[in-house]
């Protein structure tokens, strides 16, 4: 289940759209599962309404959930494969940056350190 922390610098609707894809990912939330209703979910994390509801929008506008008018949303089939290719882009733009910093003369040993540090800087990390 999608937790929030509240103290968090990132906001909560990223935190929810993050927790959703994630869940995504995993599998843990399968295509055509339905996902809570923006009411049920509001009042299990105790945020505002209107904060779930603009996490569903940017999720459906992304295409990775779907909306049946008097039924409910859910996951979209293609959803999970959408987030793998946007995790594969992540991860060529990573690649990009890292060859760029040992060009530039880094060692393992400072690029761990600076992922451990902005890792552990940027909210939300492991903290699920």
């Amino acid at each position: 289940m999608i937790s929030i922390d509240k103290q968090s610098r990132v906001p909560v609707y990223e935190q929810l759209v993050e927790g959703f894809k994630r869940d995504i990912i995993l599998g843990i939330m399968e295509p055509d599962s339905l996902i809570p209703s923006v009411r049920s979910l509001s009042v299990t994390l105790g945020i505002n309404p209107n904060t779930v509801q603009k996490a569903y929008l940017e999720l459906e506008r992304s295409n990775i959930t779907y909306s049946v008018p008097g039924v409910g949303r859910f996951v979209s089939p293609e959803g999970a494969a959408i987030l793998k290719g946007d995790v594969a882009k992540d991860e060529d733009m990573l690649r990009e940056a890292l060859i760029h910093l040992k060009q530039a003369d880094y060692t393992e040993e400072q690029l761990v350190d600076m992922v451990r540090r902005i890792y552990r800087e940027e909210g939300g990390f492991g903290n699920d």
